[in-house]
Formats: C-alpha cells, structure tokens, sequence
C-alpha cells in the first residue's frame, strides 16, 4: 500500500508542478487545504513505511538464514502489528505537516501551498532544518547502512554454507 500512494499522490502534483505555476493548487477552498496537507504527508508517510518495511523484511531474512532453527525473528502473528506500528509511528512523525503546510492566496489571486513559518507554528526552539535533518539521519540514513549489514552477514552465512 505504501508503495502505492506515493506515485499515486506526487505524480500528479509534479505534473501539475510542470505545467501550471509552481506550488499552484487549482482546488480552493477547504478542499484545497486538504490536499496541500494530503500531498505532502501521504508521499513521506508512504516512503517512510516503505523503509521500515524494508527493514522488517531484511531483520527476516537475517533471522532466516542466520538462525535457520530458531523460531522466526517475525512471526505471522507479529505481521499485523509491525505493519500498524509503522503506519502509526510514521503518521506520528510527519504529523507537523498537518500544522505546517498551509493553502495561502498570493497578491496574484493565485493559491499556493506552502510550508508556514516553522517558528511561528512550533516555536523558537525548533527549526525545520533540524526537523529534516533529524528525519534524514534516522530514517533514511540510518537503515541503509543496516539494510547493507544485514545482507551482507546473510550473503556471507549464505556462502560459507
């Protein structure tokens, strides 16, 4: 699912993005609104499950082949709730998204969706330089390294074999 709502939400919004004003939205109102937050929380949400996922089917396979006689790591029991968890946990984590993102009409008469002031919205002890940097390094640059060490310790267990 996850995989799916991000071409479904940002393709449409960069082909708006090439053809029509940058960050233009064509829908008003509280429709609008509503999509402006939409669009961006759906596509970082969808690509942050789609990491955990990732994670979740790399630390099986590691328990798998590494510990091939040990129950598994994952059970089908933990299924379920590995998936809600990484849907909850990722909602929770873009939720400033919902606060920040903002539909605001231009002097042109034109509505654009952009992000608000991050101080005004969450304070002066906050920036969302931060807030993406922080994001990155967890959650981006975080697992790749895992997802390399995983593989790697299950490649070599595989060749030793």
């Amino acid at each position: 699912m996850s995989d799916l709502l991000f071409p479904i939400f940002l393709l449409p919004w960069d082909l708006a993005d090439l053809y029509v004003d940058s960050q233009r939205l064509v829908i008003n109102g509280p429709l609008g609104q509503a999509l402006c937050k939409l669009v961006f929380i759906s596509t970082d949400v969808s690509s942050f499950v789609s990491i955990q996922s990732l994670i979740l089917i790399a630390v099986d396979r590691f328990g798998a082949v590494v510990f091939p006689l040990r129950s598994p790591l994952i059970s089908s029991k933990l299924c379920p709730f590995f998936i809600l968890t990484t849907w909850i946990f990722a909602l929770a984590v873009y939720s400033p998204y919902l606060v920040a993102f903002k539909l605001v009409e231009e002097d042109d008469g034109k509505q654009y969706c952009y992000i608000a002031d991050w101080n005004e919205v969450f304070g002066l002890s906050s920036s969302f330089a931060n807030y993406l940097l922080a994001l990155n390094v967890v959650f981006f640059y975080i697992p790749i390294p895992l997802l390399v060490i995983l593989y790697s310790v299950i490649v070599i267990k595989l060749k030793s074999r």
